[in-house]
């Protein structure tokens, strides 16, 4: 463990303090209680939809993929190696890291995953994240091909990133940003240069409105619909304080109990918006699975 039960966040407005540190076992090990699992879902939507996906993008077998608040970059992890969310939480608890142990574990962790490391479809991955530390340990272990140190929720992409947006396919985001994201988005789409629009797989919570998104892919010609064959298990509360707001502001929105949580879990509607030109190929019920 790295830190004491009674330490750990117990809401999600608590994770600042561990979201970018030096060693990432601090977040992982905060995280670990309430079985978040998105990066492990999203990357198995990302190999179930590589093929068909570069297909239609014409992308040569190949998906350049932005990762939108990476942090350490678990989704490139899972998709470069032979490891599952369960493998990573054990492997952030074995050690008790402290701030002035600072980067003494990088070399071990890129042991670690080099030896899991497996050849799978063609994926560049870049991630962008106000976390620059975060960033540095996923470059590092080698998680993500280009890191992006930037804060699109209130900035204009920088003129990098905005290079690396002009050949993206795919913009994943793992449900985490909340009601920052459609801001983010529609500065991610204006940096993009409009040639071949980028497609999104993102994951709603319900604790959000999510009226402000749905304009935006209205006024910018794009169609949503759920990547997955029903309700997504997102994490479950860190304590019971944080559930009880996460049903307060449900309830608020109209969203009956059962739709917004699950065996414990709060649930997502993973979501994939492309433009209406893209929006039949392939169909849809070609990228749709069961990824819970």
């Amino acid at each position: 463990m790295t830190d004491s039960n009674d330490s750990l966040p117990r809401h999600k407005d608590d994770f600042g303090r561990v979201y970018d540190l030096e060693d990432p076992s601090p977040y992982f090990t905060a995280l670990r209680p309430s079985d978040y699992r998105m990066p492990e879902v999203l990357a198995r939507a990302l190999k179930a939809v590589h093929g068909p996906v570069s297909a239609a993008r014409g992308a040569g077998g190949g998906l350049r993929v932005l990762d939108f608040a990476c942090g350490y970059g678990a989704i490139g992890a899972l998709l470069r190696h032979d490891v599952s969310m369960t493998d990573i939480y054990a492997r952030y608890a074995e050690r008790q890291w402290r701030p002035s142990d600072a980067r003494r574990y990088w070399s071990a962790d890129a042991a670690f995953f080099a030896a899991r490391r497996e050849a799978w479809a063609d994926f560049e991955i870049g991630g962008t994240d106000i976390a620059g530390v975060a960033l540095e340990y996923a470059a590092a272990l080698g998680f993500l091909d280009r890191t992006f140190h930037e804060n699109v929720v209130e900035d204009a992409p920088s003129g990098e990133l905005k290079r690396f947006l002009h050949g993206v396919d795919l913009i994943v985001e793992s449900g985490s940003l909340g009601d920052l994201l459609p801001g983010a988005f529609e500065r991610i789409l204006d940096g993009s240069g409009g040639a071949a629009p980028p497609w999104f797989i993102y994951c709603p919570r319900p604790d959000v409105d999510w009226a402000p998104l749905a304009t935006l892919w209205a006024e910018r010609g794009y169609r949503t619909e759920s990547l997955g064959a029903g309700p997504i298990r997102y994490r479950k509360a860190l304590a019971s304080a944080e559930l009880a707001d996460m049903l307060r502001v449900t309830r608020a929105l109209g969203k009956p109990d059962e739709a917004v949580m699950r065996e414990g879990y709060l649930l997502v509607d993973m979501t994939l918006a492309r433009p209406e030109a893209d929006a039949g190929n392939p169909p849809i019920e070609r990228l749709r699975g069961r990824y819970d």
